[in-house]
């Protein structure tokens, strides 16, 4: 990463299994789900808040990914959607795998499947993967806002001195919002800054196609790179591990699985937009973020307040379903009996865990390295390998697998087993 350039996450009350299962609402009964807690949110909102924490920084390495694969990136990005659409909806599923119940969290779920010890590691495994995209986040907004500042008085501020102020911006949101549905202004204004930003792409990089005198080559597939362009791609569509707090915050649950699919085909529609007109028009010249091959000028320079704007917003949303499980977890209830004490112990935790991500963003050497590694091993198996054998688990008893579904579990486990492998490895290589 180059510091001067702005770049930019039943039931049995107690049984055997051990987890503690809430009743499920009829998927219809509005009424219902709005009498357990203090607010929910609409279908609209729940779509925001997907384009939102998915559609992130990702978005401006995808021409760079069709220069490592080739034109056939593009329907990587198709089959990313695909898979990214299916597991979220799967891991819905199982959270209600017991007919009258529904389990609370994705830990809930891998207890249900393989047991405390599978909850453990799944749980430290996703929020060390949301948690540490938080603090990259914070990372790179204080990076590019003192890019951005550069020239001006506040530039002798430092970029440790943003970051500090990326912190506290975060740290203010969190500790006001309750629940997901605070937090749907922030991501209707990240999906907006997301869009502004793809726009701006498309249109400098079509407008530049006139100055370019001598087209640079593109390739259809390179076999060699291939694998590492799937990885890269796939990584962009992480955002799963946040979708059981998504559906348990919607007014109706049942438009859960068509607001996904929605959202997902907008993701992968912008998707493609960027990565075809970043690598049509600057081929395997391309550079990773895009913006640096684009034209400097001030439509780069909104770009570039864009993509800050939008890891600053998105960071709350995803912080916030970190720490509504985990005060669930300490009996820090949320909503309609949600009192004072609690209330106060919430803000003193969340303020405690900014603390520890901010000092960890400001103190650790090569922090985004580092948790780019750790990342690489947590976000391939929490998002693609785990619900995919949950669900497999949960579920075999229950019903039949059709030899088409059982070989599309696979391929979606041996991707994320590809990303594992491919991930970790780039990661470490970069150290």
């Amino acid at each position: 990463m180059n510091s001067q350039q702005p770049l930019l996450v039943e039931c049995e009350a107690r049984g055997n299994s051990g987890y503690l299962a809430t009743p499920a609402l009829p998927a219809d009964d509005t009424t219902a789900v709005a009498s357990t807690v203090q607010q929910k949110g609409s279908a609209t909102e729940t779509f925001f808040h997907i384009v939102c924490i998915s559609a992130g920084t990702g978005i401006l390495q995808l021409p760079y990914a069709l220069k490592q694969g080739g034109w056939i990136g593009a329907l990587y990005i198709i089959l990313a959607a695909a898979i990214s659409a299916y597991t979220g909806n799967i891991l819905v599923k199982c959270l209600y795998h017991k007919q009258g119940t529904r389990l609370r969290s994705y830990s809930e779920v891998v207890e249900a499947a393989f047991g405390r010890y599978g909850r453990v590691v799944a749980r430290g495994l996703k929020d060390f993967n949301l948690l540490g995209v938080a603090g990259i986040f914070i990372v790179l907004a204080g990076i590019n806002i003192n890019a951005l500042v550069s020239g001006t008085p506040a530039d002798a501020l430092g970029p440790q001195f943003w970051i500090a102020v990326s912190s506290v911006l975060v740290w203010l949101v969190i500790v006001m919002a309750r629940e997901i549905h605070d937090v749907f202004v922030l991501s209707v204004f990240g999906t907006l800054t997301t869009v502004v930003m793809v726009l701006i792409i498309v249109w400098l990089g079509i407008s530049d196609l006139e100055f370019v005198r001598v087209r640079p080559p593109t390739k259809l597939v390179d076999i060699g790179l291939a694998p590492m362009s799937l990885a890269s791609i796939c990584f962009s569509f992480g955002g799963n591990l946040n979708w059981p707090d998504l559906e348990a915050s919607m007014q109706s649950p049942k438009r859960w699985s068509r607001t996904l699919a929605l959202a997902t085909a907008f993701i992968a529609f912008i998707y493609l937009c960027v990565a075809v007109v970043g690598y049509g028009v600057y081929g395997d010249l391309v550079k990773s973020p895009v913006l640096l091959s684009l034209p400097p000028g001030i439509p780069v320079v909104v770009a570039n307040a864009m993509i800050t704007a939008h890891v600053l917003l998105a960071c709350p949303i995803i912080l916030t379903a970190v720490f509504i499980e985990a005060e669930n977890d300490l009996g820090l209830g949320s909503g309609a009996g949600f009192s004072a004490c609690e209330r106060i112990y919430s803000v003193l935790f969340r303020t405690a865990m900014m603390l520890v991500i901010a000092a960890t963003a400001l103190l650790v050497s090569d922090f985004s390295k580092i948790v780019t590694v750790l990342g690489a091993i947590a976000a391939s198996m929490v998002v693609f390998v785990i619900p995919v054998a949950c669900y497999v688990r949960l579920f075999q008893g229950q019903r039949a697998f059709s030899s088409l579904e059982y070989a599309w579990c696979t391929l979606i486990a041996g991707i994320g087993l590809l990303c594992l492998v491919i991930g970790t490895s780039q990661a470490v290589a970069k150290l």
